[in-house]
């Protein structure tokens, strides 16, 4: 027998399987890591996304809102539209100013208002004025007494009492040195009332009027208004109708001096 012939066959043979299967070979030894097979894409090549469905390597976003009010989230969140610098909707502004009459010739006008406004929203108010007028003779009145002895009819304006609504229709801001910034509104008023004279009675009076602030603080705002009051004076040569524009100067007051700003949802 040819024992020696039949071994080295076999030995060839076994040797020949083993090359043709090597992943078999392979698969046979021990795993060197212990752990989860790595992740694979869907063409068998690493990478793709593990069991959680995110990307290796990744982390959660902390919770950077966690613990914060809702105000406090709504200012953190991109606003289109700026906050406004004054909030008057709801508040009461107290007006005090100083003028002069400028449509009497004969007389020097100087008056002495208050005015007390509540804006019901951010563009319109309601309010009421108290004007007291102090009235001397002017030059002209002297030159026409002394120099041609005539004497014309005197009519005093005493005081000037009324209501009015308001509208805010144009509002903005500009730099100063361009150190910072100063807010305006400007707004228009309509309104009636009762004017007296040194000739009698009460005159029913229509105003209009045009009004410029500009804001220095939260509760404070420099005024300037132009007044037009309209009223029918009695005289002996008969009904004269009068415009007494006064044009005049002071400071706004705001009440609260503070406010809440609040974002729309």
């Amino acid at each position: 027998m040819h024992v020696p012939s039949i071994l080295l066959r076999l030995t060839l043979a076994a040797a020949l399987l083993v090359a043709a299967r090597p992943g078999a070979a392979r698969a046979a030894e021990p795993d060197e890591v212990d752990g989860p097979p790595a992740a694979t894409d869907d063409d068998g090549e690493p990478g793709g996304t593990d069991v959680d469905g995110e990307e290796p390597g990744d982390e959660a976003a902390p919770e950077e809102e966690e613990g914060l009010t809702s105000t406090e989230r709504l200012e953190r969140a991109i606003r289109v539209l700026q906050r406004r610098p004054i909030v008057k909707d709801g508040r009461f502004e107290l007006t005090l100013t100083g003028g002069i009459g400028a449509s009497d010739r004969m007389y020097r006008h100087v008056t002495a208002t208050a005015t007390g406004r509540f804006h019901v929203s951010e563009f319109v108010s309601i309010g009421a004025t108290y004007a007291h007028y102090f009235s001397s003779e002017s030059k002209l009145y002297d030159d026409v007494t002394g120099d041609f002895e005539l004497f014309p009819e005197r009519s005093e304006i005493r005081w000037y009492a009324g209501a009015d609504v308001s509208v805010v229709p144009i509002d903005g801001k500009f730099a100063v040195f361009d150190d910072g910034l100063v807010y305006w509104d400007i707004y228009g008023s309509l309104g009636g009332g009762v004017t007296t004279t040194s000739r009698g009675d009460a005159r029913p009076t229509g105003m209009v009027g045009l009004g410029l602030r500009f804001y220095f603080a939260k509760w404070l705002a420099l005024t300037f208004e132009v007044r037009d009051h309209i009223f029918i004076e009695s005289y002996r040569a008969g009904n004269e109708l009068v415009n007494n524009v006064v044009g005049q100067g002071g400071f706004s007051f705001f009440i609260p001096f503070g406010f809440d700003y609040e974002y729309p949802r």
